[in-house]
């Protein structure tokens, strides 16, 4: 027989039972690792989205888009605003004295350009009906000698203004011409054609706005002025 197991002490607490101990909360397994190679995360963020093939260019823009589609009334109301402000940008700042100088040896001062603008633009107000119906300028096919005495009559007139005075005749007559260019018609459009006598005569002004323009740039720019 086994012996019997001794009875426990007066007093002494019975033994506690074990408590039982957690379940641990299992683990998350990790997913599989990605492989990073250094560099090529920048490298694919860096590279341009492929274009689409057979997609067209975007067209290059132009510097006056608004006279897409213009008529040929628009294209010369938009050539002679342009050219004018080209003669005024050659003009600004200057003061009377300095416009009084001569260019050259026997050649006009700034005030009398300004002036000689103002008889081109008058010669055509006095012209305007005339070509319109087609009746040819007085002075097509005029050589430089006769024109020359042609400028210089439309000049002596005016040679008594003042420079303020040149100055705002060259506004003012422009002003009329461009008040009467506004009230043709767009039809019949021939009369718009530099063949026609109208279309021809006002074809011609912004080339010659701008020859005076740069004429008076390069003498300021020379002298200084």
């Amino acid at each position: 027989m086994s012996p019997k197991s001794k009875p426990p002490a007066r007093g002494a607490k019975p033994p506690a039972k074990a408590k039982k101990a957690a379940p641990k909360p299992s683990a998350a397994k990790p997913g599989p690792k990605l492989a990073i190679v250094p560099g090529k995360a920048a490298k694919a963020a860096a590279k341009p989205a492929k274009k689409t093939a057979g997609k067209p260019a975007p067209p290059a823009s132009r510097s006056f888009p608004q006279i897409d589609g213009a008529s040929a009334r628009q294209m010369i109301v938009f050539h002679l605003i342009k050219s004018r402000a080209q003669v005024l940008a050659a003009l600004q700042g200057l003061v009377a004295g300095v416009a009084e100088q001569p260019l050259g040896e026997g050649k006009w001062n700034i005030r009398e350009i300004v002036l000689h603008l103002c008889c081109r633009d008058r010669a055509r107000l006095r012209e305007f009906e005339a070509a319109l119906r087609g009746t040819p300028l007085s002075w097509q096919g005029v050589d430089d000698r006769a024109m020359a005495r042609l400028n210089a009559a439309d000049l002596e007139p005016l040679l008594h203004l003042a420079w303020d005075e040149a100055l705002r005749l060259l506004h003012s007559t422009r002003q009329s011409l461009m008040e009467a260019i506004e009230g043709v018609p767009e039809e019949p459009a021939e009369v718009w054609s530099p063949d026609h006598p109208f279309g021809g005569m006002l074809h011609a002004l912004p080339p010659h706005d701008q020859h005076h323009a740069e004429i008076v740039k390069r003498w300021r720019a020379e002298s200084g002025a």
